[in-house]
């Protein structure tokens, strides 16, 4: 219960005025635990922002943008588990043969689970701080961003309406600067 207080806590919305791409653009930073998204200061214009497991920001085009930290408490998976290779499995990228067969059930089960359909367009892109892992069946995604830094969380965002170019922006990852 205090990992989920001290978390709730780290999750915090901090605006901070920054150049973005364009001189006189500003984004407004929204932090999960020590992941950051640059969001466009103006888009944000009429939002309402909620706080379920993490910020909740529904746009004023009712495009939504929601997302929490993940540990291996949350997701249920064994403290032995390299939690970055958790998206590699929910989205057939890693294939569970070599794993127990109470985790394969687990794995196998858990897109479903977040509301993603089998039909989805899965993507792995690695940046310079890690690789974010995408399941997209428009309006819906499945978002998780992996940082070596911090191996014990994933940040998931639960993006509905928005490209996945448009998060991956919100995140700083750019598809030219990828390493793909």
């Amino acid at each position: 219960m205090l990992k989920k207080i001290v978390l709730a806590l780290t999750v915090a919305l901090a605006t901070a005025s920054v150049h973005g791409k364009h001189a006189d653009s500003k984004t407004t930073s929204i932090f999960y635990g020590r992941f950051e998204l640059k969001v466009p200061t103006h888009q944000l214009a009429g939002a309402k922002i909620l706080s379920v497991d993490g910020p909740v920001i529904k746009f004023s085009d009712s495009v939504i943008l929601a997302g929490t930290i993940a540990t291996h408490e949350t997701l249920g998976l064994p403290e032995d588990f390299e939690l970055a290779r958790y998206p590699r499995y929910i989205f057939g990228l890693e294939t569970t043969d070599s794993l127990s067969g109470e985790l394969k059930q687990v794995l196998e089960g858990a897109l479903g689970s977040f509301g993603i359909g089998p039909g989805a367009e899965t993507a792995a892109i690695e940046h310079e701080r890690g690789v974010v892992y995408s399941a997209c069946l428009f309006p819906s995604c499945l978002i998780f961003a992996t940082r070596a830094a911090e191996p014990e969380q994933l940040l998931m965002l639960f993006p509905e309406g928005f490209s996945r170019d448009k998060i991956l922006g919100f995140l700083g990852v750019s598809l030219a600067f990828s390493g793909l």
